[in-house]
């Protein structure tokens, strides 16, 4: 899914600053508030999605 959107940088705190992501990528990759990210820094900046295992249920756990 490519998507090029344009973003800018804003003040949080006293040294930091943040963007916000797109809501289409937000959606399309099933992400909530609370979920992980990898921010990649080379000659590109690359945000991707951090893959969590699943927590396994403890029937499964035993098995």
């Amino acid at each position: 899914m490519p998507l090029l959107v344009e973003r800018k940088l804003f003040r949080i705190g006293e040294g930091g600053v943040a963007i916000t992501l797109p809501k289409a990528w937000i959606n399309y990759c099933h992400l909530k508030p609370g979920d992980r990210v990898e921010v990649v820094i080379d000659s590109d900046l690359i945000i991707r999605v951090k893959v969590q295992l699943e927590e396994k249920t403890p029937r499964e756990r035993l098995a």
